[in-house]
């Protein structure tokens, strides 16, 4: 009886997701405004998201495999233990998440939860400051120069770096050997493979929130309405950039890549096998955007020229312009595609043979 009650809900579930997928792509190809939104969507994941977060997310993974985490904190945790009361392989988790992108920690922290390394608990906590930009995303999306991305990191990692330090005192890791340690060759492999899925759902989900975005602003423009800027880009935070193009502050920007767009909380969700707490996940998001709004207030971005942020990068990204331009790198992305299939094919040959 469970069994049928099973494949009834997965049927169910199944056709609901078609219907949705039909309705959208018959969207995307009939509705030049939701086509143009899905194109645009599609160059930010190829130029920007899978170069940033690619390598990261490959990373990530294969620090938690290989025990690799566990073994940087060895030499300073009796120090971090004893002095700060904090420990140390935590407090790398809660930097690396800050650098590496927006998945990358909490794929860190899920991995380590399921190995029993940290509790349940620690880890709904630390989610929500163990999300970080990312240099490379920031660079790509807000910050076209060096000094600019580098500008914006600081003062969004910066909040999260003073709560997580806060939530991580008395927090310690339990001492965990796992006993199917797999050899470096295969935990690479399995990263790899782990990677490019997480890849193929971050850029599944937004190509699917940017095609929503443009068939309710094609819907709206009927009525001479315009959905702000600053909607889509916290539904999509990589909409930050046409929030830029059009008059956007520089300290709106830097909230908005805090907060991090619904589009992230819900792959967040999907990495943590729909754990996440969003109550208290998006109270506390929402806090700490508007202390890095703050902050974008206090500094005098007078030294930063409009030519040195993103919006000269990416003036391509218009509806009037579908092509793609001699600006647009996509090499780093082909090469990070190739390399994931090679292994696959490979991962997948040995496992057959």
């Amino acid at each position: 009886m469970r069994s049928h009650e099973r494949n009834l809900k997965f049927k169910s579930e199944y056709f609901w997701i078609c219907l949705i997928l039909f309705f959208l792509a018959g969207a995307v190809l009939f509705y030049p405004a939701a086509a143009a939104s899905v194109l645009n969507a599609g160059k930010r994941c190829v130029c920007v998201l899978i170069p940033s977060l690619y390598l990261f997310s490959i990373l990530a993974s294969l620090s938690v495999r290989t025990g690799l985490l566990s073994i940087l904190a060895q030499p300073f945790q009796k120090c971090f233990r004893k002095f700060l009361h904090r420990d140390a392989m935590l407090c790398m988790i809660l930097l690396f998440s800050q650098v590496g992108g927006y998945p990358v920690g909490a794929q860190i922290l899920h991995e380590l939860s399921r190995n029993r390394i940290i509790t349940p608990e620690q880890e709904q906590n630390l989610l929500c400051v163990c999300m970080g930009s990312g240099f490379g995303f920031i660079l790509g999306t807000a910050g076209g120069t060096l000094r600019t991305a580098l500008l914006f990191w600081v003062i969004i990692s910066v909040p999260n770096l003073l709560w997580g330090w806060f939530l991580l005192r008395d927090v310690y890791t339990r001492n965990f050997e796992n006993p199917e340690h797999p050899g470096f060759v295969v935990a690479f492999t399995q990263s790899v493979e782990c990677a490019a899925q997480a890849m193929l759902k971050i850029c599944g989900m937004i190509l699917a929130f940017s095609g929503f975005l443009g068939i309710l602003e094609g819907v709206f423009r009927q009525f001479s309405i315009r959905i702000p800027e600053v909607i889509g880009s916290i539904l999509e935070v990589s909409n930050v950039t046409a929030y830029l193009q059009n008059g956007g502050t520089l300290a709106g920007a830097a909230a908005l890549l805090s907060f991090g767009g619904i589009c992230v909380h819900l792959q967040i969700a999907a990495v943590t096998e729909n754990q996440l707490k969003f109550q208290k996940f998006w109270l506390i998001r929402i806090i700490l955007s508007g202390v890095v709004y703050f902050l974008g207030q206090l500094i005098p971005w007078n030294f930063v020229e409009a030519e040195n942020t993103a919006v000269s990068v990416f003036l391509m990204f218009s509806p009037d312009q579908v092509s793609f331009t001699g600006n647009e790198n996509v090499i780093p992305s082909i090469c990070l595609l190739v390399m994931s299939v090679f292994l696959l094919r490979k991962h997948y040959f040995f496992r057959k043979h």
